[in-house]
């Protein structure tokens, strides 16, 4: 008993000397994905940075605005100092910040667009308006940027948009192509699949699969097919999509090389 809870101890302190530690200038903070973007705002300015407090290991998770991210206590207050003439309310926070989240990547955790999505929307939900984090292997991880596209409010989608980035060793970023709803990650040796939604054809969305090496270049795409894997490193198999007159889908394996 005394020996494992040793090796958590250890395991524990292995984490928090890898966590980075920083200062966080709060400027506004807010429960809701829509309020801090609106709160963000209101402020006139698109710098800074929205983060989540749970990405700090805060048990109770809300998200801020942050004008200044800094690397000790003293910058910090600094900092705070030049904000409070036009940020009555601002704060500093220490965070240690959790290894693979958003906020270790420097990413907003919600859009400034956010704050522009209508009222009378009726289809957007909360995971719409959040940018999520998926590790892929090693160093290389997926950030999925919701945002809202107003140009485009009258579309099926009522402006949902969704950008797909690649970030590498040393936070090398790749911007990928357009995708809407990216799932079902797959990773084989030096490269990844997914799929995005692509059409609806009666009750059924159809899918297209698309493959990435990890310098983030393009190396196939299969249209109308789902779920897919990598029977080997030369082969992607997914799940061809074929709907009916009578709207039943259809799914068959295939197999293409890459």
């Amino acid at each position: 008993m005394r020996y494992t809870a040793l090796i958590v101890l250890i395991l524990l302190h292995s984490v928090c000397a890898y966590a980075e530690e920083v200062w966080l200038v709060i400027g506004a903070s807010d429960p809701t994905p829509e309020g801090i973007a609106t709160k963000w705002k209101k402020c006139g300015t698109s710098s800074g940075i929205t983060v989540r407090s749970g990405d700090c290991g805060d048990s109770k998770n809300v998200f801020a605005w942050v004008p200044k991210i800094e690397t000790s206590a003293e910058t910090a207050r600094q900092s705070l100092k030049a904000v409070k003439s036009s940020l009555q309310d601002a704060y500093i926070k220490r965070c240690r910040i959790r290894p693979g989240s958003l906020l270790s990547f420097r990413e907003n955790a919600v859009d400034l667009s956010i704050a522009d999505v209508p009222t009378t929307a009726v289809n957007w939900d909360y995971a719409d308006r959040v940018t999520t984090v998926q590790p892929l292997s090693g160093p290389w991880h997926i950030i999925i940027s919701r945002y809202y596209d107003g140009s485009s409010i009258e579309d099926p989608l009522e402006g949902r948009r969704d950008r797909v980035i690649l970030v590498g060793k040393e936070r090398a970023r790749h911007t990928l192509e357009p995708c809407m709803t990216p799932e079902n990650f797959t990773v084989v040796e030096g490269t990844f699949a997914y799929q995005c939604t692509v059409g609806q054809a009666g009750d059924e969305l159809l899918h297209k699969v698309v493959v990435y090496t990890m310098a983030g270049g393009k190396s196939r795409e299969v249209m109308h097919c789902r779920n897919p894997r990598f029977p080997d490193r030369k082969t992607i198999a997914c799940e061809i999509e074929e709907v009916n007159a009578e709207g039943v889908l259809r799914l068959q394996r295939i197999e293409r090389a890459l």
